[in-house]
């Protein structure tokens, strides 16, 4: 259900009266580049990660659609993901902060173009039911939505994405597709 125009008008007057440079952008300490990492040494050095970062979490994204990560800055990775519609525009950023399973599954179904249930179809991408959808089809396991996601299961669903853009089927927990 969207906000009515009113409480919307209302937080963008108020983010004006308290000075965001930025609307909704936290830079933090995290790197925007890692120097020459290329994917493989990013997803290696991801998946040992306690807690992915957001930076990290768009950048693997990013990595995942094109191949390559062409932000310099936090900042140019958020508007990228914006200009595509990988993240939903309502959204806080931080750098340093730790992807939440909802966020992810958000920018997976956007990334993916996965085709929802009739919840996701009706009503349009949210963190709950793009969750929800993932967990139905194998991609994510269960949890909360506001949970932080490890390296490792970070890794697994991009893998899992990335099987699905390929063939358009997810794969199982083995990484094999059914054969038909």
């Amino acid at each position: 259900m969207r906000k009515p125009l009113t409480t919307l008008l209302l937080l963008t007057a108020l983010a004006a009266i308290a000075g965001c440079q930025n609307a909704g952008v936290v830079t933090g300490g995290a790197q925007a580049l890692q120097g020459d990492e290329d994917s493989a040494i990013f997803i290696d050095r991801v998946a040992s990660l306690e807690n992915v970062s957001e930076n990290d979490a768009m950048r693997g994204v990013l990595l995942l659609l094109d191949g390559e990560d062409t932000a310099q800055t936090f900042q140019q990775r958020v508007d990228l993901m914006l200009q595509r519609h990988l993240v939903s525009p309502n959204w806080d950023f931080s750098a340093d902060r730790p992807i939440t399973r909802g966020r992810l599954a958000y920018m997976i179904c956007q990334a993916t173009d996965m085709p929802g249930g009739i919840i996701l179809t009706l009503t349009g991408p949210s963190q709950r039911y793009c969750h929800r959808e993932l967990q139905y089809r194998g991609m994510m396991t269960s949890g909360a939505i506001f949970s932080p996601v490890g390296g490792l299961e970070y890794v697994s669903v991009l893998t899992r994405a990335d099987t699905f853009i390929r063939t358009g089927e997810v794969p199982d927990k083995a990484g094999a597709i059914r054969e038909y």
